[in-house]
């Protein structure tokens, strides 16, 4: 990024007084290479051409506003004038107002801070810039708008190894309002420890897209475990992790899907889900919402309305269908679960002892807590 372009963002021309009224208590001005004023501690000289400003600028070098100069020079205040210089060229004009006896002590200082405030905004930017780039490329790579040879240049380019990533990690936040910052990203990347090679990327705004390199499943379980509890405890947000199977460069897309479909299904109890493992949830996945409500529909019926009986079925699901302890946890007689049950059958039309009927019971009732 160009250092003109990146100076001329109100942000930055407002970030640099306060970063400078914060070491001072003066009042500041900050011109473009104009001389017009585009960020004060006084807001009423917004605007305003300041020919002292403009002059430093052309000379590249402070400029004490005395008595004289004050009168002679287009919306000048006593004070003094510095030209912020970034790599010879002069980018703007820093102002501190007041005495120039008191105020000129300040003009080294002032002038140090606002040239290392720009240098480190410059590269933050070009750092973020670069990782849109890689951003950009992986978004290409996992939804296959490119091929593969035009990938190997831009990972040539990047200065990725593409052919060394073969699986897909997803992590995701499961707070409503979570935003993720680069620099948080940057902070998250920090905690891992890279003994295996990883890949991050910002995926949107609320996820984290991880490549990573061949490793066993019980060795990545440990260290996503362990990753996740340490980004808790030093960033102070919880991410949950789906991960995908391994698989080919080519088909790395395959693994990222998966990646999507356990990130899901990632919660307090199972902050760390591999695709592999899922079973039931392979169904909840591939259906439709529709799908599933009428499925839902046609085998409870109206046994969802009722609170009781759908929750004795949770409770009898839970305990494996053991009466005793069903009837145990539920704090109730088994005689009157039994009645229960058949009251469910009732409703429903499906027989308890059936395995077919106990399995469609089972499905519906798993796709309710959906609803």
């Amino acid at each position: 990024m160009e250092m003109d372009s990146l100076f001329q963002t109100d942000r930055l021309y407002q970030s640099i007084v306060l970063e400078i009224n914060r070491l001072i208590k003066e009042q500041v001005i900050l011109t473009n290479d104009q001389g017009v004023i585009v960020a004060s501690t006084n807001t009423e000289r917004l605007g305003i051409f300041h020919e002292g400003a403009f002059l430093a600028m052309q000379k590249k070098e402070k400029m004490i506003m005395t008595d004289q100069l004050v009168h002679q020079l287009q919306g000048v205040r006593h004070g003094i004038v510095i030209p912020i210089i970034i790599n010879d060229a002069p980018l703007g004009v820093l102002g501190i107002t007041g005495d120039p006896q008191i105020v000129e002590p300040y003009a080294m200082l002032v002038q140090k801070v606002t040239e290392l405030f720009i240098h480190d905004s410059l590269t933050r930017i070009n750092q973020e810039s670069k990782m849109r780039d890689i951003e950009f490329f992986i978004f290409d790579w996992l939804n296959h708008t490119i091929d593969l040879t035009s990938l190997d240049e831009r990972s040539n380019f990047l200065q990725i190894n593409m052919y060394q990533y073969h699986q897909v990690i997803v992590l995701k936040s499961k707070e409503t309002h979570f935003n993720l910052s680069y620099h948080q990203l940057e902070m998250v990347k920090n905690i891992w420890d890279y003994t295996i090679e990883v890949l991050f990327i910002r995926w949107g705004q609320d996820r984290i897209v991880m490549l990573i390199e061949d490793i066993d499943q019980y060795r990545l379980s440990k260290k996503i475990n362990y990753f996740l509890e340490r980004v808790e405890q030093i960033n102070g947000f919880r991410l949950y992790a789906g991960i995908g199977r391994q698989t080919s460069t080519e088909r790395l897309s395959d693994s990222f899907s998966q990646a999507i479909k356990a990130c899901e299904h990632a919660n307090q109890q199972s902050p760390v889900v591999f695709e592999s493992d899922l079973r039931f949830e392979m169904l909840q996945h591939e259906l439709s919402s529709e799908t599933k409500h009428q499925f839902v529909k046609r085998t409870l019926g109206k046994l969802i309305t009722d609170k009781v009986l759908m929750h004795t079925l949770n409770s009898w699901f839970e305990h494996d269908m053991q009466m005793q302890v069903t009837a145990d946890h539920l704090h109730i007689h088994k005689n009157t679960l039994t009645y229960r049950l058949n009251r469910i059958a009732s409703w429903t039309q499906l027989d308890l002892k059936s395995i077919d009927d106990l399995m469609l019971l089972y499905i519906g009732f798993r796709f309710s807590l959906e609803e």
